[in-house]
C-alpha cells in the first residue's frame, strides 16, 4: 500500500495500537468481576470485588494507561499526517482521546476507592437499602462519546490525508454508529468493544507503509 509522500512508515503506529489493545483486552478480562455470568445484585457486585482485589485493582490501572497510551499514538499520528483538514482532525482526536483519559481516570480512582471498601461494606450490607455499584453515569457517558468522536475523527483524518482512503471511513462510521446505537438503543457501551474497532484501525495502519 503507498502512502503519501508528506508522511512517513505508519506500521510503528499500527503496532503500538496492537500492543495497547492487547494490553487494555488483558485488563478487561483480569478482573472477575467482568466473566461471565455478570454479578447483578449489588452484593454479588461488592463481593465479586471483595474476592479479587488483585484483578481488580489492575484493570483499575490498566484502562486509564491504555487510554493515555491511545492519546499519545493519535498526537504522534497527527504530527505524520499531510497539514490541512487530516492534521487538524487528527488533533482534534487526539484532544478528544485526552479527555476521555482524564473522565476514564475518575472512573478507575473510584473504583480503585470501591475495591479497598467492598469488604466494610459488605459486612454493613443492609438489604433494604442497597447501594448502587460502579454507577458513573457522569462521566461514563461522557467519556463514551469522546472515546468514539476521537476514533471517528482519526478515521476521517486518515481517509482524507490516502493513508486509509476507505478504511478510515469505515472505522469512523462504525465509531458513530456505535455512539448512536449504544447511547439511545442499548444505552450502554464496554469500553472493549471501542478496541474492537480500534483494532480495525491497527491492522489498517500495520498495512501502511
Amino acid at each position: 500500500m503507498n502512502i503519501p509522500e508528506a508522511t512517513t512508515s505508519l506500521r510503528p503506529f499500527g503496532l503500538a495500537l496492537l500492543i495497547t489493545i492487547i494490553v487494555f483486552m488483558i485488563g478487561a478480562f483480569s478482573a472477575a468481576y467482568f466473566r461471565p455470568p455478570l454479578p447483578t445484585t449489588p452484593l454479588e457486585q461488592l463481593q465479586r470485588i471483595a474476592n479479587d482485589r488483585p484483578g481488580w485493582t489492575a484493570q483499575a490501572i490498566i484502562f486509564p494507561v491504555s487510554f493515555l497510551a491511545i492519546t499519545a499514538i493519535f498526537g504522534s499520528l497527527a504530527t505524520n499526517l499531510p497539514g490541512g483538514w487530516p492534521r487538524w482532525l487528527a488533533i482534534l482526536a487526539t484532544l478528544l482521546s485526552g479527555a476521555a483519559f482524564l473522565l476514564w481516570l475518575a472512573i478507575s480512582l473510584n473504583r480503585l476507592h470501591l475495591g479497598a471498601q467492598a469488604a466494610e461494606l459488605i459486612a454493613n450490607y443492609d438489604p433494604n437499602t442497597p447501594l448502587p455499584v460502579l454507577i458513573n453515569f457522569n462521566t461514563f457517558w461522557p467519556y463514551t462519546f469522546c472515546a468514539l468522536g476521537s476514533m471517528a475523527l482519526m478515521g476521517a483524518a486518515l481517509a482524507l490525508a490516502g493513508v486509509l482512503p476507505a478504511l478510515g471511513w469505515v472505522v469512523a462510521g462504525l465509531s458513530a454508529a456505535a455512539a448512536l446505537f449504544g447511547g439511545l438503543v442499548w444505552r450502554d457501551w464496554p469500553p472493549f468493544m471501542s478496541y474492537i474497532i480500534l483494532l480495525v484501525l491497527a491492522v489498517g495502519l500495520m498495512r501502511v507503509g
